[in-house]
């Protein structure tokens, strides 16, 4: 169901805004700061980097303090955890549920814009790519471990840029690594490096 709801929501985007690729401008400013060395030993950073970095530290604190300070997080953990039981305790699961996928949306909205504002062009198929990623830092990190996701992100990230670094052969195909990724974490710890062991008894 989320995999054709994905084709059909991006089939709808391209009849409502064409296929010709758009622009979107950066919210960062241009350039780079120099953080290393001086002369041809300067390691230069780009604003955007330090943009995103900035945002993707202030998104896990919100959220760190959303779950964990908060009576509407600690409702929101209930529920992903035990849905009849928080119900019995008196929590309203449909209304922790549906707060739940509209901070997922928000969370999705921002990093679809800021992956847009990062291309020259982009169009429909955009986050095809990211999704492939996505699910990589998901899987290996753990699909209940928030630290887990943003370690692993981290990990598929820097992974990523090495293999295309020193691995002639995969220049040009980016989804060899998530997928491979995927493959073997699915083999090996189907849990994720974080994710928690859920034993059952019958």
């Amino acid at each position: 169901v989320t995999l054709g709801l994905f084709l059909g929501l991006n089939s709808l985007a391209q009849l409502v805004f064409g296929t010709d690729p758009q622009s979107m401008p950066s919210p960062f400013p241009s350039g780079s700061v120099d953080l290393i060395g001086s002369g041809a030993d300067t390691i230069d950073v780009q604003w955007d980097t330090i943009g995103l970095i900035a945002v993707l530290l202030a998104e896990c604190a919100l959220l760190f303090l959303l779950l964990q300070r908060t009576r509407a997080g600690l409702k929101l953990r209930a529920v992903a955890a035990n849905p009849d039981s928080a119900r019995l305790h008196g929590i309203h699961a449909t209304r922790m549920l549906m707060l739940g996928w509209a901070l997922s949306a928000a969370i999705g909205a921002l990093a679809g814009s800021l992956v847009a504002s990062q291309r020259t062009g982009f169009d429909a198929s955009l986050m095809q790519t990211v999704l492939v990623y996505a699910f990589a830092a998901a899987a290996l990190g753990g699909f209940d471990s928030l630290i887990g996701a943003v370690v692993a992100g981290l990990v598929v990230g820097i992974a990523d840029a090495m293999t295309f670094q020193y691995v002639d052969a995969l220049d040009g195909i980016e989804v060899v690594l998530p997928l491979a990724l995927i493959l073997v974490v699915l083999l090996v710890k189907p849990n994720g490096l974080f994710g928690k062991r859920t034993v059952e008894r019958v």
